[in-house]
C-alpha cells in the first residue's frame, strides 16, 4: 500500500512553487511573508553577475563562520543570530544560509535563480542557495542532489569572500551533508549548536530528529544551551562527552531600564505562539484575572487565535520587530513563560535573561533549567497554579529581586557567550588543522 501521507508532501511541495507564486499570494498579497521580502531591500548580488558588495578582508587571525541555522534571519532574531552579532562584533566574519531554499525569490520558478549573497549587518553576510523543489527545510531531509547544490551555493559566496580559514555551526541536521561536503572542501571544524530538543517540536519532521545523533558524532565540537540538554544527550551519546560545551543563551546589550517596573497589570510575552504553547495556563489566568491584561507578541497559529478570541483581556498584536522588543518589555509588569511538557524539559529560554533586564517577575511553566533561579521566577505545575503564580507575581514589591534579577542579565549577555564561542571556535580551527595560520 502506498505511503499516502508521503505522496501527498511530495505532491504539495511538486506544485507549491507555482501555486504560491501564481495563485496564493496574487489572491493574498498580505499573505506572503514579511521574510521573502526584507532580503532584497538590502545590498545584494548574484552569482555570475556584475560583484555589487564590498566585501571586508577576513580578520587576520580570527576564521570566518559559516552558520547552517535552524531559523531565518528576517522573521526573528534567536540564539543563532545572536551569536552571529557577537562574533561580528569581535571581528569574525559570519555568514548564515537563508533556509528558504528558493521559496524567498521573488521571480518566477522555471526561471534561473542563482545563488545570491547579501549583507545582513557588519561583518554579517546571507547567503541564498535556491533548489528548484523549494522544499520547507524543517519537513525532511535534503536529498543528496539537494546537499550537494547548497553546498556548490555556499561554496561559491565562500570563494566570493576569499575565506581562508573557517569554522561550520549547524544548527539543523537537515544541513548535515551540506557542512560535511564543506568540511572536506575548506579543511573546516564542524560544531553542531544544540538549542533545542528536536523530538518535542511538533513541525519538525521525524527524519530530521532521528539524524541529530548522527551530527552529534560527527561534529567536532557540540554546543548545548541548557545543562538539561546536554545531560540528556550525553547519557545517550556517551562517545560525545569530551566534546559536549555548555554555552548558554543570553540577553542583547540594551541600555538600562529608563524608568521602574511599571504598575499597570501587564502579563507580557514577546516569541512563538505555536501549538506547543501551553494555552490552558494563559486562558485560565486571563479568565481568573479579568482585570490583567495579558499582551501576546508574535504570530499565532490558528489553535491559539481560536482559544483566546473570547477573552477581551487577551490581546494578539501580532509579530514584533526586533527594535521594538525593549520598549514593549519595558511596558510589561511581568513577564510570561508558558510553555510545559517534554520540551519544556529541557529548553534554556531566552526570554527570561530578557524579562531579567527589565527586573520583571517571570511566571513559567516547569522548566527544570529555571530551577537554579529560585524565586526570581515563579514556576507553575497546572493552570490553576499558573493563574495564582500570575496574581502573586503582578502584587510583588521587591527591590531587591529586581536587583538580582537584573544582575543575572547582565552576566548573560550575548556579547560574553560570544567571546567564549570565539575562544572555542579558534582553538577547535587550530586543533582541526593545525597547518593553517
Amino acid at each position: 500500500m502506498p505511503d499516502l501521507p508521503a505522496f501527498a508532501e511530495r505532491l504539495r511541495e511538486t506544485i507549491r512553487p507555482y501555486y504560491l507564486r501564481h495563485i496564493y499570494f496574487p489572491l493574498f498579497p498580505k499573505r506572503r511573508p514579511p521574510e521573502f521580502l526584507r532580503p532584497w531591500k538590502l545590498p545584494h548580488e548574484f552569482q555570475d553577475a556584475s560583484p555589487r558588495l564590498d566585501l571586508p578582508s577576513p580578520h587576520p587571525s580570527l576564521p570566518d563562520v559559516l552558520f547552517l541555522p535552524m531559523t531565518d534571519w528576517h522573521f526573528r532574531l534567536q540564539r543563532t543570530q545572536r551569536l552571529a552579532l557577537g562574533l561580528a562584533a569581535l571581528g569574525h566574519r559570519c555568514f548564515l544560509l537563508n533556509p528558504h531554499l528558493g521559496r524567498e525569490y521573488p521571480d518566477a520558478p522555471w526561471r534561473r535563480r542563482p545563488p545570491a549573497l547579501a549583507r545582513l549587518e557588519e561583518r554579517i553576510f546571507e547567503i541564498h542557495a535556491p533548489l528548484t523543489s523549494e522544499p520547507v527545510f524543517h519537513h525532511r531531509l535534503l536529498k543528496p542532489a539537494e546537499s550537494i547544490n547548497v553546498a556548490a551555493a555556499l561554496e561559491w559566496a565562500l570563494r566570493r569572500a576569499a575565506v581562508r580559514r573557517l569554522a561550520i555551526i549547524l544548527s539543523l541536521p537537515a544541513w548535515l551533508d551540506c557542512a560535511l561536503i564543506l568540511r572536506e572542501r575548506w579543511q573546516a571544524p564542524l560544531i553542531y549548536d544544540c538549542h533545542d530538543w528536536l523530538p518535542s517540536l511538533p513541525a519538525m519532521a521525524p527524519a530530521i530528529a532521528a539524524a541529530e545523533p548522527d551530527a552529534m558524532r560527527r561534529a567536532d565540537l557540540i554546543l548545548f544551551c541548557s545543562h538539561g540538554l546536554r545531560s540528556r544527550l550525553v547519557r545517550e551519546l556517551p562517545e560525545i562527552s569530551g566534546r559536549a560545551v555548555l554555552v548558554e543563551n543570553g540577553v542583547p546589550d540594551w541600555p538600562p531600564p529608563s524608568s521602574p517596573r511599571p504598575n499597570q497589570p501587564v502579563a507580557g510575552y514577546i516569541g512563538a505562539l505555536e501549538t506547543w504553547f501551553w494555552i490552558d495556563a494563559i486562558a485560565e489566568s486571563a479568565r481568573q484575572l479579568p482585570h490583567v491584561r495579558f499582551s501576546l507578541y508574535g504570530t499565532p497559529c490558528p489553535q491559539v487565535r481560536s482559544a483566546f478570541s473570547s477573552l477581551p483581556n487577551v490581546e494578539l498584536p501580532g509579530e514584533l520587530p526586533a527594535h521594538e522588543v525593549p520598549s514593549r518589555l519595558a511596558g510589561f509588569r511581568i513577564g510570561l513563560l508558558p510553555r510545559a511538557g517534554n520540551q519544556a524539559k529541557f529548553m534554556a529560554p531566552i526570554k527570561v535573561y530578557e524579562y531579567f533586564h527589565f527586573g520583571l517577575p517571570v511566571v513559567a511553566g516547569p522548566m527544570p533549567e529555571l530551577d537554579r533561579f529560585g524565586s526570581l521566577v515563579y514556576q507553575a505545575e497546572t493552570p490553576a497554579s499558573f493563574a495564582r503564580a500570575v496574581a502573586a507575581a503582578i502584587q510583588e514589591v521587591d527591590p531587591e529581586r529586581e536587583s538580582a534579577r537584573r544582575e543575572h542579565a547582565r552576566q548573560a549577555l550575548w556579547k560574553r557567550r560570544a567571546e567564549v564561542l570565539s575562544d572555542l571556535i579558534c582553538a577547535t580551527v587550530q586543533r582541526h588543522n593545525p597547518a593553517v595560520p
